[in-house]
């Protein structure tokens, strides 16, 4: 499925070259006033491309684009976007990529063969437009949204304008003038537009700013029939409320640092015994000393990894070739 093959691309640091149809300058919706609102002028707010992404999206992952660029160079970029783009197929991601500097990727796990996702693409979007055979503006989506220059465009066809072919196939583009846009699929529709209405969320996943890649991850128990099948899975997924990681670059490789908070001591506690024996027990001496390089430590209720890439085993990765 589309969206299970996003997330690979993550794990392998290629969400870089996730994108989305971008919108050129357009009038921003103009708000209306609720009968039962006190009269007078409302403060039209600016919004942040990062508050599009819902609550109900548990994973979030951000890639800064432009340092990565200017890290691993322009061609190395360009192959890890042509990789992710084989594996993406949606005909107007490539032209938004290239003007990105900073791109979020939105994600329910729990969801994932299904597709329900927010992309949302920071950068220079002057110029792009959808295409208006298949892409229509959504005069009603725009009522009563008080946000500086927000344009909403919907797929044509079908009831209310909004026809997919399936659940994953993106529904809506959201454009916030020339500066950032949004490629929603349809369960996603609604939620985005509440926030675009009543303000960010205040549980929204929030990755750092920092490093190539970061995510932010809220950790929920595992489906029934999961947990059923990996009952030591399952407890170790319970045990824990959130992971936030960070994969940096620097002169000897990429070092990746990752907190994971569990829900108490115990939990943590579980989740570094799982985490050692895993480093502790790796048979293929290609990565003994790769799993060496792991480090692990828990604090309380917080577990914390530090592991460097070496340089050459990162560009193995990037060339393709296999690391051993």
């Amino acid at each position: 499925m589309r969206a299970a093959a996003e997330v690979r691309a993550a794990v392998a640091a290629v969400l870089l070259a996730l994108g989305v149809p971008a919108c050129g300058d357009a009038a921003g919706g103009h708000p209306t006033r609720d009968a039962a609102s006190p009269a007078g002028p409302r403060v039209v707010r600016r919004i942040e491309p990062e508050d599009l992404l819902p609550a109900d999206l548990d994973l979030v992952v951000r890639v800064d684009v432009a340092r990565m660029r200017a890290g691993l160079g322009q061609a190395a970029s360009d192959e890890l976007a042509r990789r992710a783009l084989d594996e993406v197929p949606d005909e107007a991601l490539e032209s938004a990529l290239q003007r990105a500097d900073v791109v979020w990727l939105g994600l329910r796990l729990a969801d994932l063969e299904e597709g329900d996702r927010v992309v949302v693409l920071e950068g220079r979007m002057a110029g792009l437009a959808p295409d208006p055979g298949r892409w229509e503006a959504a005069r009603a989506a725009q009522e009563g949204v008080a946000v500086d220059r927000v344009t909403v465009f919907d797929r044509r066809g079908g009831a209310g304008g909004v026809h997919v072919a399936s659940r994953a196939d993106t529904a809506r583009i959201i454009a916030l003038g020339d500066r950032a846009v949004a490629l929603v699929s349809a369960v996603e529709v609604s939620s985005v537009a509440r926030v675009l209405r009543d303000g960010p969320d205040a549980r929204r996943g929030d990755p750092a700013a920092d490093g190539l890649v970061s995510l932010d991850l809220r950790a929920r128990r595992l489906p029934p029939y999961l947990a059923r099948r990996f009952p030591s899975l399952g407890a170790l997924v319970a045990g824990v409320a959130r992971v936030r990681a960070v994969a940096s670059l620097h002169d000897d490789g990429v070092r990746l640092d990752v907190e994971l908070v569990g829900v108490d001591a115990a939990g943590a506690a579980h989740a570094r015994r799982f985490l050692e024996v895993l480093r502790d027990n790796v048979e293929d001496v290609r990565y003994a000393d790769l799993m060496k390089a792991l480090s692990i430590e828990q604090v309380e209720d917080t577990v914390r990894l530090r592991w460097l890439f070496p340089a050459p085993l990162v560009l193995a990765l990037l060339s393709g070739r296999s690391p051993g």
